[in-house]
């Protein structure tokens, strides 16, 4: 073998080493094992003298492209230094629904992940307080398997930046009721303001109850909206492929006093004609609007519960 195929060799042995030590992400080891199966085949055809110059090509054609996997690998590869958000979609967010990269073509899809709807974690019906915010945190309480966090997207934060909502002491506070979510903003003109949080997993039976309840206080007016999956778009963790973001909704004229609002599943409805009921056996989340024309806002939240029979 002349000095120049053994430089050859040599540079495609040190990108082969360097692709294992990066530990591609899934989707592409395959594409790197296949790579290395065909470097085997390649040294095969090498050891057959009559066939030196055809390895040779196929040799500098098989850098080229080992080395266009390691670009592929760096480009994917998440900084070491940069912290992963935790909740970086905003479900009521427009700009959300399309901020998941698009496929690439030359990388094999994913599985499908599987439907939560299949198993789906069903209320008893005995514990309906969601949250009360007496604990302080942006967590809603863990009974009958719910888990979930409070947020409030705005039109203004980046796509996928939506902050967590934490409690603050109510005005009127008591011994008995300290806490409550409190938001406040300006104008808004796109799609406004959010106060929400997701089930999980993404797919909670409610059936046991016939709705919400819960106080709220502020001027103006919000809508109540209890999300099933089939309003969320697939990348967000639903399964709608059209008409997306089209939740049930209700509307909710706020007083200057704490008032409590009781909502049941029959009162809420979808944008459009003929549109089916909801179906609180495969909600997503629970959220609580604030449209463009109903801002400037000032709105409390407090003592969210399932209404019983």
């Amino acid at each position: 073998m002349t000095t120049s195929d053994e430089d050859e060799r040599r540079a495609f042995e040190r990108l082969l080493d360097a692709a294992r030590r990066e530990a591609p992400p899934a989707e592409l080891r395959e594409q790197v094992l296949d790579q290395l199966a065909y470097r085997a085949r390649l040294e095969r055809i090498a050891a057959a003298p009559s066939r030196r110059r055809g390895y040779r090509a196929a040799a500098g054609a098989l850098v080229l492209l080992a080395a266009g996997v390691l670009l592929v690998l760096f480009a994917l590869r998440p900084a070491a230094d940069v912290p992963i958000a935790a909740e970086v979609s905003s479900r009521s967010s427009k700009p959300a629904a399309g901020s998941a990269a698009a496929p690439r073509a030359s990388v094999a899809a994913a599985p499908l992940a599987v439907d939560p709807c299949l198993s789906p974690a069903p209320a008893s019906g005995s514990e309906p307080l969601i949250d009360d915010f007496e604990d302080g945190d942006d967590a809603i309480l863990p009974l009958e398997g719910r888990l979930g966090f409070w947020r409030w997207p705005r039109e203004i934060d980046a796509p996928g930046t939506a902050p967590a909502l934490i409690p603050v002491p109510r005005a009127d506070a008591s011994r008995a009721n300290r806490f409550a979510q409190h938001v406040k903003g300006g104008q808004l003109v796109d799609w406004g303001a959010t106060i929400e949080f997701d089930f999980r997993p993404a797919c909670y039976d409610a059936s046991k109850y016939v709705g919400v309840s819960f106080q709220a206080r502020g001027p103006g007016r919000i809508y109540f909206a209890p999300r099933e999956r089939s309003v969320i778009p697939i990348a967000e963790g639903g399964n709608c492929q059209a008409d997306c973001h089209n939740p049930h909704v209700t509307k909710i004229e706020l007083d200057s006093t704490w008032r409590t609002y009781q909502v049941r599943w029959t009162e809420v409805r979808q944008r459009g004609i003929g549109k089916p009921a909801l179906d609180p056996r495969q909600l997503h989340s629970l959220a609580f609007l604030i449209r463009p024309e109903d801002t400037p806002y000032d709105v409390w939240l407090d003592d969210v519960r399932f209404l019983q029979h």
